[in-house]
């Protein structure tokens, strides 16, 4: 066979830029797919073909590694800064949104919880084909003031992204008590939901702040402001999945956790991937006690969050 340069150029080009498949390309040129492969590598031998990892990408920067380090977490992407918060607030979710395709493969199970971080990452998911996936909502959101703190709506935007079967939880987040509580996981659709929570794959979360002037579970009213004020007076640091966590993402022993509509602390805990995802310097403290607790096994912020969360780690 006469490889001239053209020929080589045409092979690596048909394989690297145009994504076609080995078995494609030797079809193309009436050649083996072994052939195509002993290309490829000469390709590379001669200089035609360089490859290069991004060094400057957000899961490689010395930021994100001193998280990963830290707090021991599998993945960390640190996002530098915009001009504007909006900015990086989707400068951040799209980096999420990619990850999260990366991750994704048949028959995988997923949990969704709540939040505008998160409508804002599943808006920009371009997901390749996959089968016989579910999304399942972790908790129940029925009441939101808004659309974007409707767990059901997000889960049916992720499940309809990637062509999956969706499990809603049509229920409230918090219940006036631990009866009720009971009462409605033992309905039949709640029900559905809330036991396939507790065989996940893999999970996506925001992280809420339980500071009263940040509170997103205050905004979205799912709680009253003098509920916010006694639940932060009480030692309570953040939210996740509705739940609340000390400082050292500790579980808090208060009314408000005995009474909500979703996936327990234990199950959320059991799931191999727990992706969190949260910005701005007002969830700093609210982020680390995720951290601390090993709440999350990845994490995506913005870089000025994440100074502030290393900052106050090594300064303790």
């Amino acid at each position: 066979m006469n490889k001239t340069f053209d020929f080589l150029y045409s092979v690596a080009k048909s394989y690297y830029i145009d994504e076609m498949t080995q078995t494609e390309i030797a079809a193309k040129y009436k050649i083996s797919r072994p052939t195509v492969a002993v290309i490829l590598k000469e390709c590379k031998e001669k200089g035609i073909v360089e490859i290069k990892l991004n060094d400057n990408s957000p899961h490689n920067s010395l930021i994100a590694r001193q998280l990963v380090s830290t707090f021991n977490l599998q993945t960390a992407s640190v996002i530098p800064n915009e001009k504007h918060d909006a900015a990086t607030l989707t400068k951040t979710c799209y980096h999420a949104a990619s990850f999260f395709c990366s991750q994704l493969k048949d028959r995988l199970r997923i949990g969704v919880s709540w939040g505008n971080t998160l409508h804002h990452m599943i808006q920009q998911l371009d997901p390749a084909p996959i089968n016989e996936c579910e999304v399942v909502q972790l908790m129940g959101g029925l009441g939101a003031s808004t659309i974007l703190y409707d767990g059901s709506d997000l889960a049916h935007n992720l499940a309809t992204k990637l062509k999956a079967r969706c499990f809603t939880m049509l229920a409230p987040l918090f219940v006036e008590n631990e009866i009720l509580r009971i009462a409605l996981l033992s309905e039949k659709r709640i029900r559905e939901t809330y036991e396939r929570t507790q065989n996940l794959d893999i999970a996506l979360v925001g992280i809420g702040s339980d500071d009263p002037k940040e509170s997103a579970l205050l905004r979205a009213g799912f709680i009253t402001l003098e509920e916010a004020f006694e639940i932060h007076k009480a030692g309570s640091c953040c939210d996740l999945c509705g739940y609340h966590f000390d400082e050292d993402g500790r579980l808090m022993d208060i009314s408000a956790n005995k009474r909500i509509v979703g996936i327990e602390p234990q199950n959320f805990l059991k799931i191999p991937r727990r992706i969190g995802i949260a910005c701005g310097e007002s969830k700093a403290k609210a982020i680390k006690a995720v951290l601390r607790g090993k709440l999350i096994t990845d994490i995506f912020t913005d870089e000025t969050t994440a100074s502030l969360i290393l900052k106050s780690s090594f300064s303790q």
